[in-house]
């Protein structure tokens, strides 16, 4: 957005001066450039619009005081963003005009420089260049912000139809990995939860999806369920599990419940669910049996946070030498150790105070020269987020 201060910092002007005090003057934003030719006797100015900053010499009143100050007064009533009226005629501010634009929030500028064709020529290519940028600027924030509430809803209702308040996803596997029997295993499925949804109470549709090597479910509610197990399903889900369960040898991935506009969250919950229950060897999870897991999980799914992570890594890591693979070795196993030096000291076969030495000497490397062990602990557990590393002592 283009505002009165953006343009009065153009080339063209020079010598800029405010007549009067004008508050948050600068800041009006600028959507157009008129040029004031004319006394208000014709159409009184109708042909200008509010936000436009107003550029003019006042030639037509030709030094006259009451044709000028009539002329910035009904300028000033149709609301522009800034009038800069060019010095080149010596043109007369009245004391009235001054008022008005105190009063109004119109700021009254007079300037030397160009004239103002030239003016109105580099502030339009200004406002001009600014919407290019602006159409770049929605593409980012769109960029920035991909999990919009809306678009969610959306999307979700494009892939299932499904209009409820609340949903749960479920990735499934056959154990196999037989593609003929994943074909096989959505067919049976499909038909049983149309039957189940019919008959099931909060139920507003379940649906089956083939989503790469899985078959995704999801179940839509009509409204949210306050109540569930001890496992942590809701009585619907129970049953979606069961008969799941019942078709053969199966993988489960069963993310949370949550409103539809988060469905985008049950659904990253239930695959990366389904590929730990494969690396476990266990037939179903559900995000509470991750433990802490799930927040090493959670955290390599956010870019932002594995940058960072990332950033603070390298400077562990320094050149690849020894002394810094030390440095490195050191933190992963002082984390492991939570921030035991004895303990950590004696996994790497070294003397407590060489231990201390290289806490001091990673300290420096984080920035962290005035922490305390504890804080640097702390700091060392969000660095190793998203190694991938399994912070435990043996």
């Amino acid at each position: 957005m283009i505002t009165v201060a953006d343009i009065i910092a153009l080339p063209a002007f020079k010598r800029v001066e405010l007549i009067a005090p004008c508050k948050g003057g600068g800041s009006r934003p600028v959507h157009n450039v008129g040029i004031l030719d004319c006394p208000p006797d014709i159409n009184n100015y109708n042909a200008y619009f509010p936000g436009e900053f107003i550029v003019t010499n006042l030639g037509f009143a030709a030094g006259d005081k009451e044709a000028s100050q009539a002329a910035l007064l009904a300028m000033i009533a149709r609301r522009p963003s800034a009038i800069a009226v060019k010095t080149v005629y010596d043109p007369i501010v009245s004391e009235q005009v001054r008022r008005a634009s105190e009063l109004s929030g119109v700021p009254v500028y007079i300037y030397e420089g160009a004239y103002h064709e030239m003016v109105a020529y580099q502030a339009l290519d200004l406002i001009r260049n600014d919407e290019q940028e602006e159409d770049k600027s929605e593409a980012i924030d769109a960029l920035l912000q991909p999990e919009n509430d809306e678009l969610i809803r959306d999307a979700l209702f494009d892939i299932t139809r499904t209009t409820g308040s609340a949903m749960r996803c479920i990735a499934v596997r056959p154990k196999n990995g037989d593609e003929c029997s994943l074909h096989a295993l959505m067919g049976n499925l499909s038909h049983t939860f149309n039957s189940m949804a019919t008959n099931t109470d909060n139920v507003e549709a379940v649906r089956c999806f083939r989503y790469r090597d899985c078959l995704l479910v999801f179940v839509s509610y009509e409204e949210s369920n306050p109540h569930v197990t001890d496992e942590g399903l809701d009585a619907p889900a129970t049953e979606i599990l069961r008969i799941i369960k019942s078709t053969g040898e199966l993988l489960c991935g069963i993310g949370d419940e949550v409103a539809l506009s988060e469905g985008d969250l049950s659904i990253r919950q239930a695959l990366m669910l389904l590929q730990s229950a494969d690396d476990k060897g266990l037939t179903s999870m559900m995000w509470g049996d991750l433990h802490v897991d799930a927040f090493f999980k959670a955290a390599a799914g956010d870019r932002l946070l594995a940058l960072t992570c990332s950033t603070y890594l390298t400077r562990l890591k320094g050149d690849g030498s020894s002394k810094e693979s030390d440095m490195l070795a050191t933190a992963k196993t002082f984390v492991a150790h939570t921030g035991d030096v004895n303990t950590t000291a004696a996994a790497l076969y070294q003397h407590p105070n060489t231990i201390r030495y290289r806490l001091r000497k990673i300290k420096a490397l984080l920035g962290l020269s005035d922490a305390s062990d504890r804080e640097l602990l702390l700091f060392l557990n969000l660095v190793f987020l998203t190694s991938g590393d399994t912070l435990v002592a043996d």
